[in-house]
């Protein structure tokens, strides 16, 4: 006879109670998920973008002031036109003696070379012809005075003598002047003499060689430090270019670099290359460098009055309207329109349609407007 199985009552209430505890807990609901914050409504002419992709833009801020920039030309040395003086023959001639070489020291007055002249002959000459002339005249003057005073002379005769006395002075003034520009030396010999103290820096007198006036330079004295830089300027980088602002010099016989300063802008542009003299003092003197070597100068120039822009940031649009994206919010930009001016070194003067202060897009326009072209 099967044995009965009997489970006990308080076994069998604690296994009721336990399922009926775990049928009335419900499960735990997921993590409610924020909402983000609501974003304005876009403007016409603004487009928004996400907040990653601000790693890829770079927005600057807008100075009234401008920025300097680095303009870099082609440069050479030269002798300062003030330290130095060239000496050439007045007339034409021959060299009959050279006495001065190059890197001799000189004083003003020191005899460099002598030159035969059948021309300064004629000069001379004509100076003392006009002396006796002059002499002349003022005795006729004399004689015609005296006979006026005792009241045989003629009136008109004596207004004559005046008149040719007045002529013969002339004469000699002239006659002086042109003596003189040949300076001391026999009736056909020049002496051709330092006009200052200084080095005979280069010499291109040869003996027995033939001169004119129009022959150029037979020396060169003053200081051969007295070196200063011609820079040949672009026309369109002129407008920034200062005096007195700074210049980086490369020079190929050089290690390093040496600085100096803008002292004078040139007034005029070569019809050819379109560019003008910009002259650049050394800030220290090197006794290594002479003149005719070659440099490459960089100018840092004076950005225009108002606000400029480099030429990434402004984009073109339907062809013809230039824009420029300006950050309104963090990652909300607006298309600006703009009036420029004309670009140099990379940057384009802003005449209107920016503010000072105004943040723009300079690199990754492109990436809010992809249908505008980037203006080069």
């Amino acid at each position: 006879m099967p044995v009965p199985f009997f489970v006990p009552t308080i076994v069998l209430a604690a296994a009721l109670s336990g399922l009926m505890a775990g049928c009335s807990e419900k499960p735990a609901p997921p993590p409610a998920v924020q909402a983000e914050p609501a974003q304005p409504p876009l403007k016409p002419g603004q487009v928004r973008v996400k907040a990653a992709s601000l790693k890829y833009m770079d927005i600057q801020e807008l100075s009234q002031a401008g920025a300097g920039r680095v303009v870099w030309a082609p440069a050479r040395m030269v002798f300062r036109d003030e330290m130095v003086s060239e000496v050439a023959s007045p007339v034409a001639g021959r060299l009959v003696d050279v006495s001065a070489k190059v890197g001799d020291t000189v004083k003003v007055g020191t005899p460099l070379a002598s030159i035969s002249s059948p021309e300064a002959s004629r000069i001379r000459g004509d100076y003392q012809t006009a002396v006796v002339e002059l002499r002349v005249a003022e005795a006729e003057v004399r004689r015609q005075q005296m006979m006026t005073e005792k009241g045989i002379g003629i009136a008109s005769e004596l207004f004559v003598a005046q008149a040719r006395l007045q002529e013969a002075r002339h004469a000699v003034d002239t006659a002086s002047r042109a003596s003189a520009y040949l300076g001391n030396g026999g009736s056909d010999v020049i002496q051709l003499r330092s006009p200052r103290a200084g080095v005979v820096i280069a010499r291109t007198a040869v003996p027995g060689s033939s001169v004119t006036s129009d022959t150029g330079s037979l020396f060169t004295v003053g200081d051969p430090t007295a070196l200063w830089i011609t820079a040949d300027v672009f026309e369109n980088d002129l407008r920034g270019v200062r005096e007195g602002a700074p210049v980086r010099v490369e020079m190929p016989s050089l290690d390093q670099p040496v600085t100096g300063k803008v002292q004078r802008v040139g007034s005029s542009l070569n019809a050819q290359t379109r560019r003008a003299t910009v002259f650049v003092s050394l800030d220290q003197p090197n006794p290594t460098l002479r003149a005719g070597m070659l440099a490459r100068v960089g100018i840092t120039t004076t950005a225009p009055a108002g606000m400029s822009v480099p030429i990434n940031a402004v984009l073109i649009k339907d062809g013809q309207r230039s824009i420029v994206f300006v950050q309104v919010a963090e990652t909300t930009f607006e298309a600006r329109t703009v009036t420029l001016g004309q670009p140099s070194n990379g940057f384009i003067p802003v005449l209107s349609g920016l503010n000072p202060g105004e943040k723009v897009v300079v690199k990754g326009g492109l990436l809010l407007d992809g249908s505008a072209n980037q203006l080069l």
